[in-house]
């Protein structure tokens, strides 16, 4: 894994600023334990002191009480694990007392060499640009050749940058990073949306689902996968039919691979979500986040045009 560590140590020093002195904890599980033991190694390596907690991840569940109280000592944190800790309440208590956080779910090895490498200043600009722009949106309309022609709501709401830059106090973000996003209004947002990339959790879309919105609801659905998909959104609570995001992907070392964490930061790719956004600034709860990843899309922020085809214009 030579690879491997040398990304790790990268990671560690750009992206989590973690430095001699400070305590880094990396939390993980039974299934991630190979690779986190290489961020173990490369922190400790590094002269920072890495501590190596593994525990289960329950699905829409707490973290265990142990992940928690070696969380509340961290300075830095990086979650290598096959689901997400991202909206428990011990990483939002970890963030509020300024723990820098970084959440990897599901990352693999070739997750880590092609992404945590990648130039993570150019992802930074590209990213506080957009969210700039969606900072001030008040409209979104996103089209496509395959059939698109969906608009949302967002004044009022802040643009966010995913940048990979987790230096600040209380820093929280995805590794690999790369996204510009925004919550939208909830309870707005009309027309048809072709899914033609992948739907997180669910599948890489060989053949398109055409999804319906009226008043930010998924009101319906149609394709092959259609009934499969119905199915599988009534697993979770009623707000997983609700629209919860917009983002654009920004980081131009990621490829779509069927991972989702990956998947959504493709650049030249956007992604509609629904579920729960109350970590992103949304007023809506859930126990389900789901992207919805979308290829080459046409994007208006208002009357301004910034991706043309897939291709960034601004």
């Amino acid at each position: 894994m030579k690879g491997t560590y040398e990304a790790a140590k990268t990671s560690i020093t750009s992206c989590m600023g973690a430095k001699p002195g400070e305590k880094l904890l990396i939390l993980t599980d039974e299934d991630q334990m190979d690779l986190a033991r290489e961020f173990v190694r490369a922190g400790n390596d590094l002269g920072v002191e890495t501590v190596m907690v593994s525990g289960p991840v329950r699905h829409s569940g707490e973290m265990p009480a142990l992940s928690q109280a070696a969380l509340a000592e961290a300075d830095a944190c990086m979650m290598i694990t096959s689901g997400s800790f991202t909206h428990t309440k011990g990483r939002a208590d970890a963030t509020a007392r300024g723990c820098r956080i970084a959440s990897m779910p599901t990352i693999t090895e070739e997750i880590v060499n092609m992404t945590l490498n990648a130039d993570y200043d150019e992802v930074e600009r590209i990213g506080d640009i957009l969210a700039s722009k969606l900072d001030k949106c008040e409209k979104i309309r996103i089209t496509t050749d395959a059939g698109t022609d969906l608009t949302l709501y967002c004044g009022g709401r802040s643009g966010i940058a995913d940048t990979g830059k987790l230096v600040a106090r209380g820093a929280f973000g995805n590794l690999p990073a790369g996204e510009a996003m925004v919550a939208p209004i909830e309870t707005k947002g009309d027309g048809r949306l072709v899914v033609d990339g992948v739907i997180a959790d669910f599948k890489v879309m060989e053949e398109p689902l055409t999804i319906t919105f009226k008043d930010g609801r998924i009101v319906k659905t149609e394709g092959p996968d259609a009934e499969d998909f119905d199915k599988f959104v009534a697993q979770f609570d009623d707000t997983a039919k609700n629209v919860c995001e917009f983002g654009i992907g920004t980081n131009p070392s990621c490829r779509i691979m069927g991972n989702g964490l990956v998947d959504e930061k493709v650049f030249g790719t956007i992604h509609i979500a629904c579920g729960n956004n109350l970590f992103m600034g949304g007023q809506q709860d859930c126990n389900m986040h789901y992207d919805m990843i979308i290829k080459a899309p046409t994007v208006y922020l208002d009357d301004e045009c910034v991706i043309e085809n897939g291709k960034h214009i601004y």
